[in-house]
C-alpha cells in the first residue's frame, strides 16, 4: 500500500513532463475566430482570450529570389484583430479610462497569425492595446481589444 502514493506520483510527474510545452503570446486564429492578448510582457502566460475578435490576415507573396523556392515560404503577413465587449469591471484589472499598450519592444513573444489552411505566421513587429470605458450601466465597463501584427513570416 506504501508503493500506490509514489506510483501515482510518478504517473502525473511523467504526465506534466510528457505534455507538449504551451507557449502564449500574442494570437489570432481565424478557424477559431480568436485572440490571445498579453496582459504582462514580462509573463505572457498573464493573457487574456477573447472570442470572436474576427481577425483579418493579408498575406503579399514577395518575388521569389534568384534560386528557386516555394512562394509561400516568400509570403509576409500582416493580422488585425478586434473585439468590444462589455464586462463587470471586476472582472477586468484595468480602470475604467485607461488604456494600456504593449509592443514587441516590450516583450521577446512573437505575434503568432493563422489563417484558415492552417498556416502560421510569426512576426516580431506587433502592438496590443486594451481599453477601458465606462458605459452608462452601473459596474459594467466596455472592453475594447485590438491587435496589429506586421511583418509575419511562415
Amino acid at each position: 500500500m506504501r508503493h500506490i502514493p509514489a506510483a501515482l506520483f510518478l504517473l502525473v510527474a511523467f504526465g506534466f513532463a510528457a505534455a507538449p510545452p504551451v507557449s502564449a503570446d500574442p494570437r489570432m486564429e481565424t478557424n477559431n475566430n480568436f485572440c490571445h492578448f498579453i496582459m504582462d510582457p514580462a509573463e505572457t502566460d498573464n493573457e487574456v482570450f477573447v472570442a470572436g475578435c474576427n481577425s483579418s490576415i493579408a498575406t503579399v507573396v514577395l518575388p521569389p529570389p534568384d534560386t528557386a523556392g516555394i512562394a509561400c515560404l516568400n509570403a509576409v503577413a500582416r493580422g488585425y484583430g478586434e473585439q468590444e465587449v462589455v464586462l463587470p469591471q471586476s472582472v477586468i484589472r484595468i480602470p475604467a479610462g485607461s488604456t494600456i499598450t504593449f509592443t514587441s519592444e516590450d516583450s521577446d513573444a512573437a505575434c503568432t497569425m493563422v489563417e484558415s489552411n492552417g498556416r502560421a505566421y510569426r512576426s516580431h513587429k506587433w502592438k496590443s492595446t486594451i481599453s477601458v470605458e465606462a458605459t452608462g450601466l452601473p459596474g459594467q465597463v466596455r472592453v475594447r481589444y485590438v491587435l496589429l501584427c506586421l511583418g509575419g513570416r511562415p
